[in-house]
């Protein structure tokens, strides 16, 4: 009895210091048109959100990080109205005449939310190991559940010569309480991805 009580609060404690662990941006899914090729250039930055200064934030920081790549980029705020709904036909007239090579896109695709059991932290770190073992499931009886949101991210990468999608990305959110971080973990996550695939 005393070993299977013992399991369950390791496991608890596992379940949670993996849940830690994940906190962050992580990819889950990609497709891809193999037949485009070549390296992307010139490329039109949109982060979709109804928020101006979290697109703008998202769009220029993009653009930073790629410029220090040596890829050029453009925020959509510098040619897309912040007011203005981004629809396909309103960002092909924005770039005419840019020259823009490549668009990409990153959306909001789903919010869900999660639960994870968490132990009391009324710990005394002097017991002997039975003695806590003893105490640690008790705590179990005191434990509570705390919710957390799941963002799931999309981004998508179109060429605007054949209006094509060459390159849709998946990710989630793990940890939305820092949203600015979310931000600078998505443009990592999508850049080195893109780096890994040849495409800049």
């Amino acid at each position: 009895m005393r070993k299977n009580l013992l399991l369950r609060a390791i496991l608890l404690t596992f379940t949670a210091v993996v849940i830690a662990a994940c906190a962050g941006t992580r990819p889950i899914g990609e497709r891809r048109n193999d037949g485009f090729s070549g390296k992307l250039d010139n490329i039109l930055i949109i982060g979709v959100t109804s928020l101006s200064t979290r697109r703008r934030a998202f769009d220029d920081k993009f653009v930073e990080t790629l410029a220090e790549l040596g890829v050029s980029a453009t925020p959509s705020c510098r040619l897309i109205d912040s007011s203005m709904y981004l629809s396909r036909e309103i960002v092909e007239k924005a770039i005419e005449g840019w020259g823009m090579g490549d668009v990409l896109v990153t959306h909001l695709a789903a919010i869900k939310e999660q639960q994870v059991y968490r132990q009391s932290e009324d710990r005394d770190e002097n017991l002997s190991y039975f003695t806590y073992s003893d105490k640690a499931f008790m705590q179990e009886a005191h434990g509570y559940y705390t919710g957390f949101a799941v963002l799931s991210l999309e981004t998508k990468l179109y060429d605007t010569e054949s209006g094509e999608l060459v390159r849709s990305m998946q990710s989630e959110a793990i940890d939305a309480s820092q949203p600015r971080s979310i931000v600078d973990e998505q443009i990592d996550l999508t850049i080195r991805t893109l780096a890994k695939r040849g495409l800049i």
